[in-house]
C-alpha cells in the first residue's frame, strides 16, 4: 500500500500547536467535556514531533516575529499533514484601514503565509469567553470556548467564493452601565474617526483606559466597528 493510500485509510488525528496559548488553556476543558482530546504540543516540540499524513493541525501558536510564524507553517507544510488550520483573530480586519497595530498586522501576515499552502485554511475567531458577562461593554465580535470546541470536534467549513477562510464568531452587544464609561466610549469613537488612517495616535489614551480596567479600546474597538459595518 502506498503512503498516500495508508494516510487516506487512517482516521484523522487532531493536533494542536500552541499548548501554552491562552486560547488553548480556556478551550481544553471544553474539549475534555466533549470527549475529544487532540494531541497538544508546543512550538518548540515541532522538530521532534512525528506528524503524519492523517493529521489535521490547529495552529494557536503565535509569535510577534513574522518570520517565526512563517517558518512554523512551512514546517507543517513540509511535514505533509492532511490539513493546516490557522486560528486567526477577527482583529485582522483593521488591516483594511491601518497597519499601525502590531498584533493584527502580524496575524494578518500569518494568515497569508498559511494560505500559501494548498492544504491550509484560516479559522477566524473573536474575543474568547465562557459567558457574555466576561465581555466588555458595547458591541463585541466574540466566540465562546464551547462553540470553538464543538467546531474542532466536528469541523464544518463555510467557504465564500472559493476562499478558505471560515468565520466562527457573532456580534454580542452588552450595556455600558456607568455613565462615565458611556461618555468615554462615545468620545473614543469620535476621536477614532478623526484619526483617519492613524488611529495609533490614541495609544496614550489607550494606556489610560487600560489602567482603569477598560477593555474595548484600540484595535478591539476599531475591529468591532469594521465588522459591524461588514456583517450588518
Amino acid at each position: 500500500m502506498s503512503p498516500s493510500a495508508a494516510s487516506d485509510a487512517a482516521p484523522v488525528r487532531d493536533v494542536v500547536v500552541g499548548v501554552h496559548s491562552a486560547v488553548w488553556r480556556g478551550l481544553a476543558p471544553q474539549l475534555t467535556l466533549l470527549g475529544h482530546a487532540p494531541r497538544a504540543i508546543g512550538h518548540h516540540d515541532l522538530p521532534v514531533f512525528d506528524f503524519t499524513g492523517s493529521d489535521r493541525v490547529w495552529v494557536f501558536s503565535f509569535s510577534r516575529v513574522p518570520a517565526e510564524n512563517v517558518e512554523l507553517l512551512a514546517h507543517l507544510g513540509r511535514a505533509g499533514v492532511q490539513e493546516i488550520v490557522y486560528v486567526s483573530s477577527s482583529s485582522t480586519i483593521v488591516g483594511e484601514r491601518t497597519t499601525c497595530y502590531k498584533y493584527p498586522r502580524v496575524k494578518r501576515l500569518a494568515e497569508q503565509a498559511a494560505l500559501a499552502w494548498p492544504n491550509a485554511r484560516v479559522l477566524t475567531i473573536g474575543l474568547m469567553h465562557d459567558r457574555e458577562t466576561e465581555l466588555p461593554g458595547g458591541a463585541t465580535i466574540a466566540t465562546t470556548y464551547l462553540d470553538l470546541a464543538n467546531f474542532i470536534a466536528a469541523p464544518h467549513w463555510v467557504d465564500r467564493t472559493g476562499e478558505r477562510n471560515t468565520r466562527l464568531f457573532r456580534l454580542v452587544k452588552r450595556p455600558l452601565e456607568h455613565p462615565v464609561e458611556r461618555a468615554a466610549h462615545g468620545l473614543y469613537g469620535v476621536l477614532l474617526r478623526l484619526s483617519g488612517p492613524f488611529p495609533c495616535v490614541l495609544r496614550p489614551l489607550d494606556l489610560l483606559l487600560r489602567a482603569f480596567g477598560v477593555r474595548w479600546y484600540g484595535y478591539v474597538y476599531l475591529s468591532n466597528r469594521l465588522w459591524m459595518s461588514t456583517i450588518s
